[in-house]
C-alpha cells in the first residue's frame, strides 16, 4: 500500500451512511410533521371534552351537596383546579385555557358567598307524640335529618314527643314489629343546593319506662345526646362533618356505642362508675391517658369497677377529637 492511499473501514462507512427512509405510503408518518391545524384541532378537541367535564361535576354537586359546609369543602379542590389550568395556559400560551380556569375559580368562590345570601326554603314544624302500642317491650328510634341540629333526651308522657322544625315538612311515624315500637323521624327530601337547604332543628323527647336503641344518620350535624335516665340499649350515630355530646348513665348490660363521624368533635360524659371500653380508628385525638384509662391491645378501658354492664364504645373518623368526661 502506498503512502498517499488511505485504508477505509467499510463497517465505519456503512455506520455513517444515512438510513434509507423505508418505501411506501403506511410509512409517511415516520417523517411528516404534525401540521398546526392537527394540533388545534386536538387541543381544542381536549378543552371541549374538559369543560363538558367540569359542567357535569358543578351540576352533580349543585344538586347532591346539601349543606353550607360542604359547599366550602368541594369549592377549595375546584379553586385549585381552576388555578392550574389559568397556570398551565398561561405557559403554553393559551388564552381559552386560562379563561376556562379563571371562570372555574371565580366559580367555586362566588357559589359559597351566593348560597350564605339567598333566601332559606319555608320551615315548618312539625310537633308528634304518641302513646306505646299495646304489648309493647322495647322501642328503636330512628332519625334522619340530613344537616342541622339534634337534642335527645328523656321526659316523653307516652313513648315519645318530637318537635322537628325542617325546612319543608318533616315526617313521623311509629310501628311495631313484634313486641318492639319503630319510631321513625324523617327530615324532606334533599334536592342539594339548588334547593336551599340550611338543615334540621330537631328536639325529641323518649319514654323512661323502655329499653332503647338509638341510631342517627345525617350529614353535618351538631348533635346533644342526653342519655343518661333512660334505659339505652345500643347507640348508633353515622354522621358527617359534626360535634357530637353523649352522656350516658348506667349500663344495664353490655352496651355498643357506634360513633362514625367523616371528622369533627366528640364529648363523652360517662358516670366514674360505670365502665367502659372505648377504640378509636383514625387519625383522631383524645384524652383518654390523662383520664385514668388503661391502654389495651384494641384500645382504652377503665378500671374494672365490679358493676353489671359495661359500654362498649367504638369511635371511627378520618380526623377530629374525642375527649372523655368522667362525671
Amino acid at each position: 500500500m502506498s503512502t498517499g492511499e488511505q485504508q477505509t473501514d467499510p463497517g465505519h462507512e456503512a455506520s455513517t451512511r444515512p438510513l434509507a427512509r423505508p418505501a411506501g405510503p403506511e410509512f409517511d408518518w415516520l417523517s411528516r410533521p404534525a401540521t398546526p391545524s392537527s394540533r388545534a384541532g386536538a387541543y381544542w378537541t381536549g378543552l371541549v371534552a374538559l369543560v363538558a367535564g367540569m359542567g357535569a361535576v358543578v351540576v352533580a354537586l349543585a344538586t347532591q351537596v346539601t349543606s353550607l359546609v360542604q359547599t366550602v369543602l368541594v369549592a377549595v379542590p375546584l379553586v385549585l383546579v381552576g388555578f392550574g389550568l389559568e397556570r398551565v395556559g398561561k405557559s403554553a400560551r393559551r388564552g381559552s385555557m386560562r379563561a376556562v380556569g379563571i371562570v372555574l375559580a371565580l366559580l367555586a368562590v362566588t357559589a359559597p358567598i351566593v348560597l350564605s345570601l339567598s333566601s332559606p326554603r319555608t320551615v315548618t314544624t312539625v310537633t308528634q307524640s304518641a302513646a306505646p302500642p299495646s304489648g309493647t317491650t322495647q322501642a328503636v328510634l330512628r332519625a334522619t335529618l340530613g344537616g342541622g341540629q339534634l337534642r335527645l333526651g328523656p321526659g316523653a308522657p307516652g313513648l315519645y314527643e318530637a318537635q322537628l322544625r325542617s325546612p319543608g315538612t318533616a315526617s313521623a311515624g311509629v310501628s311495631t314489629n313484634g313486641g318492639t315500637a319503630v319510631v321513625d323521624l324523617r327530615a324532606p327530601a334533599q334536592h342539594g343546593l339548588l334547593a336551599r337547604n340550611r338543615g334540621s332543628d330537631w328536639e325529641a323527647k323518649l319514654s323512661t319506662g323502655l329499653p332503647w336503641q338509638v341510631e342517627v344518620d345525617g350529614g353535618a350535624v351538631t348533635a346533644d345526646l342526653e342519655l343518661r335516665v333512660l334505659d339505652v340499649r345500643s347507640v348508633r350515630l353515622q354522621t358527617g362533618i359534626s360535634r357530637l355530646a353523649v352522656r350516658l348513665g348506667q349500663p344495664a348490660a353490655l352496651v355498643p356505642v357506634d360513633l362514625q363521624i367523616s371528622a369533627g368533635l366528640v364529648d363523652l360524659y360517662v358516670p366514674r362508675a360505670s365502665g367502659f371500653d372505648v377504640t378509636v380508628d383514625g387519625a383522631v385525638l383524645n384524652n383518654f391517658a390523662g383520664e385514668g384509662l388503661q391502654r389495651t391491645s384494641t384500645g382504652w378501658r377503665t378500671v374494672e369497677t365490679g358493676g353489671r354492664g359495661r359500654f362498649i364504645i367504638r369511635i371511627r373518623g378520618a380526623t377530629g377529637r374525642v375527649r372523655v368526661h368522667r362525671i
